[in-house]
């Protein structure tokens, strides 16, 4: 009997560590309007009137390298708002996640289910996770890092 409860924690054990949610995820990315996007950096500006912060991931085809100084994005990318602290903010419930068409200022979709996780904010930085669907050419999951723009 006591072999048996050995064999049954040490299978246990190995289960749990083969478990793929415990896996690190990777960088955000996906597709915006069918073409691969994957996150470079973001901007976090405060609204004025709420706790909230305007949000715009942009990809890795973006050239400006200070995410606060870009005001226009002539490729794919990505905005939600959501306050600057830890919890888990569901779609389309709690939060909006749009994808902006690449070169197109003025037609975007919005994500119809998904969840962006903020796990960690540290001086001025947030660390979290995104999953946002729209449909088959528009979705994104993974990682992304914002910093808070002034």
């Amino acid at each position: 009997m006591n072999k048996l409860l050995k064999a049954f924690f040490l299978g246990m054990i190995l289960f749990y560590h083969c478990n793929t949610t415990n896996v690190q995820s990777s960088l955000l990315e996906g597709k915006i309007a069918g073409l691969f996007y994957r996150y470079q950096y973001g901007k976090a500006q405060p609204v004025a009137t709420t706790d909230l912060y305007d949000n715009k991931l942009f990809s890795e085809d973006q050239v400006e390298e200070d995410p606060c100084l870009i005001n226009f994005s002539s490729r794919g990318y990505i905005s939600v708002q959501f306050p600057f602290k830890e919890g888990f903010y569901q779609v389309p419930s709690e939060v909006s996640i749009i994808f902006h068409l690449p070169g197109i200022t003025d037609e975007s979709y919005y994500a119809t289910s998904g969840f962006i996780e903020v796990m960690g904010v540290n001086q001025g930085r947030i660390n979290a996770y995104m999953e946002a669907d729209y449909d088959s050419l528009n979705r994104v999951e993974g990682t992304f890092i914002l910093d808070k723009c002034y």
